[in-house]
């Protein structure tokens, strides 16, 4: 220590060091604490993709299949019953179907958005609110 240094510098250079590795160490232990929470959501998250992948891929095979089927009854039906030319009663065809297809896209749409990691977003929230009212006791 130099000469020219208070008696007490070098006390007080240790607590602020200690201070500051306190600090570092509880922001890192937040940190782990928050990125095991993110690890635990994505995991049940994860195996809740799988089964929607699954689930869809099985429905669009089977559907795919179902609406050939049906699109042929359909444009037999239409002809059949308007007494239509083929190439009109494919185009009504196709129109409906068009129809159909949109409307369920929008309940799909609906039906799957259900947020992912819920309880991180309320955690983070929870925390930017203290944060908030912390810095505002500070002021």
């Amino acid at each position: 220590m130099s000469s020219n240094a208070p008696v007490g510098a070098e006390a007080e250079h240790s607590s602020t060091g200690d201070s500051i590795k306190h600090w570092v160490a509880a922001f890192l232990r937040y940190l782990e604490l928050r990125l095991q929470l993110v690890g635990l959501e994505a995991k049940e998250a994860g195996l809740h993709l799988l089964i929607i992948g699954v689930l869809v891929t099985a429905i669009l095979a089977l559907v795919a299949g179902s609406l050939v089927l049906f699109a042929v009854f359909l444009l037999y039906l239409i002809i059949t019953l308007l007494h239509l030319e083929w190439g009109w009663g494919a185009l009504l065809c196709a129109g409906i179907l068009l129809v159909a297809s949109v409307v369920t896209t929008i309940i799909l749409r609906y039906r799957i958005t259900r947020p992912m990691f819920r309880t991180t977003l309320e955690e983070l929230q929870k925390d930017r609110e203290w944060l908030r009212s912390t810095t505002r006791n500070a002021e």
